[in-house]
């Protein structure tokens, strides 16, 4: 998955609960690392909390990599943004038997342990 990095993730972001976020776009391969605030993120993708500092250049390499080297991509990416009638509202569904949640899971671990 193709990650493109925001410039103002490596320099500070005016007040407010702001975060850094790792914004996935299913079905695109496509992803997007951004300041995003609380709650406010595109409710298309499915968005990992990377941190709130600003982040250096060797940690946004850490970051592709673990992107690039993530074997539960295709998982996330294979994802399909649906309406969910039972519930009255849209999300991601896993395509077939996808365990989604765990590959998002995972992934968000491994994101976190790489910026610290």
């Amino acid at each position: 998955m193709h990650v493109v990095v925001d410039a103002s993730v490596t320099s500070p972001y005016g007040g407010g609960d702001w975060r850094i976020a790792l914004s996935l776009f299913p079905g695109t391969c496509k992803s997007r690392l951004d300041w995003h605030p609380q709650g406010l993120a595109d409710p298309e993708t499915i968005t990992i909390a990377v941190g709130r500092q600003p982040l250096t250049r060797r940690q946004i390499h850490k970051i592709r990599r673990v992107v690039a080297d993530f074997p539960g991509m295709a998982i996330i990416d294979r994802a399909v943004w649906t309406y969910l009638h039972g519930q009255d509202r849209w999300d991601h569904v896993p395509h077939g038997e996808d365990d989604l949640f765990g590959a998002v899971e995972e992934l968000t671990s491994l994101l976190r342990e790489s910026v610290h």
